[in-house]
């Protein structure tokens, strides 16, 4: 048994321990003891130290788990969706389009799922970590253990992806959602992928197609999504300025985190996610303009100046423009310094100095 195994099993069988008892259990210095206690925080369990009491062990950590999650989804009427589970891995995104080129064509000429493309549809790559975590623009989306939950849907509607935009504006809601729900934060979103608490990003999104070349069409969507649950102790710099956590947001209230599963998290946003796309799938316009309107009253950049950049490796100059509205194909609607109302497909909007993507 190692030392930190030893120091663990000493703290699962007490309530307070000090350092010295701890040592002398194990039989190692109050050195040792200390580096125990740090590998075992690293390692995700929550261990409190109190002076002239000792350590106490307070929570193991919150491993992902693809029986609760598909079991949480089944119990809420979701039953086709295939989890797979990674201690870590370059990109769940990345995973999730390997296994579309192994599929190859998702649907035949009739718009029918083939036998590769009924079995990867619905699929969901989750991982504990990520080595090469991806946001827009080829931009890095930190994914560290023990500090947020990391995931990708892969998903073919019949009629292929018609509005990608829309896919991952019902991905904003189906976090917001469920982060309203779990831990009782109301969330804002920027437009178009990303999810803040507090002034701070907690989620990014991206999705990404997949193109039919017989047919041209979007055949199906691979939507990742990254949520920080805990602060990330190890961010330094601008990105410090930029990202958040949710435990942050309820620090600032003087809140208790929600002791809840990842798991949950996962399973809850996921569950929203399909909901709003076998609706659009169906054409069910209630439910998408719903998910609009909802989408549109998170918006926190309706009514602010921003100043809107091309995308990366485009043409033109940054400028200046106040945000209206986001319209019903989730275009920002905007209006310039000299009154032209303008509608972007794509792009980047940023508040302050430091861009918020």
């Amino acid at each position: 048994m190692t030392t930190k195994e030893r120091v663990l099993e000493q703290l699962k069988s007490r309530n307070f321990i000090s350092g010295e008892a701890l040592a002398d259990s194990c039989e190692i210095s109050r050195t040792a003891i200390w580096k125990a206690i740090t590998a075992l925080r690293e390692e995700g369990f929550t261990i409190e130290a109190v002076t002239n009491k000792g350590y106490r062990l307070v929570a193991i950590p919150d491993k992902i788990d693809s029986e609760k999650i598909h079991s949480y989804l089944e119990n809420n009427g979701i039953a086709d969706v295939k989890v797979i589970t990674f201690s870590e891995i370059d990109s769940t995104n990345s995973e999730a389009k390997r296994k579309a080129v192994e599929v190859g064509s998702f649907r035949d000429a009739c718009g029918n799922l083939t036998q590769k493309g009924a079995e990867a549809n619905l699929s969901l790559f989750v991982s504990e970590s990520q080595s090469g975590g991806k946001g827009r623009l080829g931009r890095v989306f930190v994914s560290p253990k023990n500090c947020g939950v990391y995931f990708s849907l892969l998903y073919s509607p019949a009629g292929g992806i018609r509005n990608p935009a829309l896919y991952t504006a019902a991905a904003a809601v189906s976090v917001s959602r469920a982060v309203k729900k779990l831990y009782d934060e109301k969330s804002s979103i920027k437009w178009v992928n990303d999810v803040f608490l507090a002034g701070k990003k907690i989620c990014g999104i991206l999705v990404e197609g997949i193109a039919n070349f017989e047919t041209g069409s979007i055949d199906a969507a691979v939507v990742g999504i990254g949520i920080n649950i805990r602060k990330n102790q190890k961010l330094e710099g601008e990105i410090a300025k930029i990202a958040g956590s949710i435990e942050e947001s309820k620090s600032l209230k003087n809140e208790e985190m929600p002791d809840l599963s990842k798991n949950l998290l996962i399973a809850e946003t996921v569950k929203n996610l399909i909901e709003f796309y076998k609706a659009f799938e169906n054409d069910n316009t209630n439910i998408k303009s719903e998910m609009i309107e909802e989408y549109r009253s998170l918006s926190m950049l309706t009514g602010q100046t921003v100043t809107v950049n091309p995308v990366a490796g485009g043409s033109g100059e940054s400028y200046k423009a106040v945000v209206k509205d986001v319209d019903k194909e989730m275009r920002l609607v905007i209006e310039t310094e000299n009154g032209e109302i303008k509608m972007l497909n794509s792009g980047e909007v940023s508040l302050h100095s430091f861009d918020f993507v």
